[in-house]
């Protein structure tokens, strides 16, 4: 499925999205861990965020009912560059596609996360629209606008 996200500052992005689908409007933030990404996507402390992850590749380790910091995912959505839908961690009891289903949340892959980060370090924190059922940029635009 595509994803199509429309920053503040104007820029438009295409990707692939993973999980239920939908829309959601939200800051973006980055996380420059390189493991943990079930720990940090169900911490409450990033609850209404979209997660820039700069780790190359998430999802290879799965997950599973001991590595959540809470009983849901709070992340609006995860960015990330490369997305490893095959778990091949011995802990896992689902893929990372599945968790998010589950959750009714959707992540977003197969974007330039360095572009994003290096963005996000220069300027703050960027609101940014992102959906996967809205690809004109102008309606994506308004989205944001309509949730200030």
């Amino acid at each position: 499925m595509k994803a199509y996200i429309y920053l503040e500052n104007g820029v438009f992005l295409e990707a692939k999205a993973f999980g239920k689908g939908g829309s959601a409007v939200a800051n973006m933030v980055f996380n420059t861990s390189f493991t943990a990404y079930q720990e940090i996507i169900t911490d409450p402390s990033y609850d209404g965020k979209f997660i820039v992850f700069t780790s190359p590749e998430i999802g290879i380790v799965g997950t599973n009912n001991e590595d959540s910091n809470s009983d849901k995912i709070h992340a609006s959505s995860i960015l990330i560059r490369s997305f490893n839908k095959m778990p091949s961690n011995f802990r896992a009891t689902k893929d990372l596609d599945e968790f998010f289903k589950e959750n009714g949340k959707f992540g977003v892959y197969d974007i330039d996360t360095r572009f994003l980060t290096t963005l996000i370090r220069e300027k703050g924190e960027i609101r940014a629209a992102i959906s996967t059922e809205i690809s004109n940029p102008n309606d994506l635009k308004q989205m944001l606008d309509n949730r200030s």
